[in-house]
């Protein structure tokens, strides 16, 4: 189904440029036997001897032949030797009972002191990540596109410098973009139309250009909620200043009031950077001063009608649209 197609015109100083509206773009284990052989009872022949001199000494007198050995009867010996076998094994039995019991109480005290203070000890992180919660960073998507005018790519900064040098010679716009090469781009708009419209001035002005839609990968960026909101704030007004801009060159009417709102935006965007941990520091703060820089422009063009104002507002915006750039990729 074919598409209407509408004629935009740029103006540069007095001329008007029209354009019609189109878009392109891994062992075994030995076993070994073992005899086990109880060793002998060494102690056997003792037992024997031991029964031999037991039954001797009850033939025995009284008393020794040299009577200097006196003996006791064998009702009076001492009374440990009539203390019962089974009472000393049943004392044993209570000592190791014991002994066993306090070692499994204080094992057990142990253990429970440990769980309690560890327990503590392992609940703090938790509570202060929980109390940390709101200002962590998380990810979010800051993406954002915008079709550009291209004039080449190169594969060496100095080769893109030096065709830069050139286009702001002549008043033009020209901001370089490091990619895989190094891509000069000479015009920025929110729209396809706007687009069309500067591709053609610049070929009616002999520049070789090139259409496409500039895209910023911002989908791992890691930031803060407040650095997120920020961003997302700034991404729009780079959208609504190269909204218009484009009017203007395109000899559409901007009101004051636009442009009022815009500049008081900005005002507000670039009071809440202040507040925001190192944003001042860095791509930020250029990111804010080339916001500011465009609206003054598109403000001075407002009052005096001067379309090179219009121009220096573009540079801006290519200015801003890649320090955009520069801090999504420092948020990665």
């Amino acid at each position: 189904m074919d598409k209407e197609r509408r004629t935009i015109s740029i103006r540069l100083d007095d001329e008007v440029h029209k354009t019609p509206e189109t878009h392109k773009e891994s062992a075994a284990a030995e076993e070994k036997e073992f005899e086990w052989i109880l060793p002998e009872r060494r102690d056997s022949k003792k037992i024997v001897e031991l029964k031999k001199r037991h039954s001797q000494k009850k033939a025995s007198s009284f008393f020794d032949q040299s009577m200097k050995n006196p003996r006791l009867p064998v009702g009076r010996k001492k009374k440990k030797h009539f203390i019962p076998s089974k009472n000393v094994i049943t004392l044993h039995k209570k000592v190791v009972a014991s002994v066993v019991f306090a070692i499994a109480l204080g094992v057990l005290f142990g253990f429970g002191l440990l769980m309690v203070f560890g327990g503590e000890s392992v609940a703090t992180p938790s509570n202060k990540a929980s109390e940390a919660a709101p200002v962590t960073a998380s990810q979010t998507d800051l993406s954002f596109d915008l079709h550009v005018v291209q004039s080449g790519a190169y594969e060496t900064k100095e080769s893109a410098r030096e065709f830069q040098e050139k286009l702001k010679d002549q008043g033009l716009p020209a901001t370089i973009f490091e990619g895989e090469k190094y891509f000069l781009l000479i015009g920025v708009s929110a729209s396809a139309e706007g687009q069309d419209a500067l591709a053609a001035y610049f070929e009616n002005n002999g520049q070789e250009v090139y259409k496409k839609l500039w895209t910023i990968d911002g989908t791992s960026v890691v930031a803060s909620a407040e650095m997120e909101r920020h961003l997302q704030e700034g991404r729009k007004l780079i959208e609504q200043l190269t909204k218009l801009d484009l009017v203007a060159l395109s000899d559409g009417e901007v009101s004051n009031s636009e442009v009022t709102d815009v500049l008081q935006a900005i005002q507000t965007w670039n009071g809440k950077g202040d507040k925001l941990e190192g944003w001042k520091e860095g791509e930020g703060k250029a990111l804010a001063e080339n916001l500011s820089a465009a609206s003054k422009e598109i403000e001075t063009y407002s009052s005096e009608k001067t379309v090179s104002s219009l121009w220096i507002a573009q540079q801006h915006l290519l200015d801003a649209l890649e320090t955009y750039q520069e801090v999504v990729e420092s948020l990665k």
